[in-house]
């Protein structure tokens, strides 16, 4: 995956912002859109539970390739 923009990064939301700290060569919308499948309020997860939810997403994204990926993320206007 090639570096984000500035611009690209400046729309990030605080949890892709959080997401892409912790992942590298995925883009951060994919996997915060898998992870509101199984979670759609994140506020309310702990610390440790986000953690969790976010590997587990990831894990979904890298199954689902970028194309599926990218289509979930924009159902969720991410």
């Amino acid at each position: 995956m090639p570096e984000p923009t500035m611009g690209e990064m400046a729309r990030w939301t605080f949890y892709q912002r959080y997401i892409a700290e912790r992942t590298k060569d995925i883009d951060p919308r994919h996997v915060e859109a898998w992870m509101r499948v199984e979670h759609p309020t994140l506020d309310g997860l702990s610390r440790t539970e986000f953690t969790e939810a976010m590997y587990a997403a990831l894990a979904a994204a890298l199954d689902a390739g970028p194309e599926e990926s990218e289509a979930l993320a924009a159902s969720f206007g991410l």
